[in-house]
């Protein structure tokens, strides 16, 4: 699977509650289903558009669209948490967003729209394994007029790293995020957009108990 394109700094809270995003891309490919790699599979099973009501869609009411760009916020893709002033020996871990990808149909008047994310936390110098909860934001974003999010939903992983070990991974598949169909061509029409959002969900994380060792 090709990396995520990564654009423009924003907070997403800001997204959330307002139109305005920056987004000045770089020249890195977004995740697709065109490329048979492992992650690329896995992630494509989990999005794949099997069942839309319990029944199989007929062709003509869901077809399989060539999805929206999808691309990570720059400063967005990682979010560190240092104990005092920041330093790599005061890391206590780091979230850090990996692959995505997108899954995409045209059903009636809409499009539907799943996204798949990837990510890992990783324990610095100074942290410990326990249980962590990292916010990621998803938002299509219309790109014909000023940019508006269409929707914009947080979601919540939650990676557990167990004693011993340095880094815990996780995966989020969102449900089908809906957007009026406008065109076959629908990245003239929405990007996607993900990104950690510490701001709208604050980071946290609670450590395993240590064990006493006998004296």
């Amino acid at each position: 699977m090709r990396r995520p394109k990564i654009s423009g700094t924003a907070k997403f809270t800001a997204m959330a509650l307002a139109a305005g995003l920056i987004t000045g891309c770089s020249n890195r490919s977004p995740g697709s289903f065109d490329e048979t790699d492992t992650v690329s599979n896995r992630l494509s099973n989990l999005l794949a558009f099997n069942k839309l009501t319990g029944k199989a869609a007929p062709e003509k009411e869901a077809q399989r669209l060539e999805c929206p760009e999808i691309i990570v916020l720059d400063g967005t893709a990682a979010h560190r948490v240092y104990k005092g002033p920041e330093s790599n020996e005061t890391l206590e871990y780091q979230y850090s967003l990996g692959d995505v990808a997108r899954e995409c149909i045209h059903q009636g008047n809409q499009i539907a729209m799943k996204v798949g994310i990837e990510g890992r936390v990783l324990l610095g110098p100074a942290g410990a394994p326990g249980s962590f909860s990292v916010p990621v934001r998803v938002a299509i974003v219309k790109t014909t007029t000023d940019e508006t999010a269409v929707i914009s939903k947080l979601y919540t992983a939650s990676v557990n790293v167990a004693p011993g070990q340095t880094e815990g991974g996780f995966t989020i598949v969102t449900e089908p995020m809906l957007a009026p169909f406008i065109q076959e061509h629908t990245a003239d029409d929405y990007t996607i957009k993900v990104g950690i959002d510490t701001g709208g969900a604050p980071a946290k994380a609670v450590a395993h108990p240590r064990k006493k060792t006998a004296e």
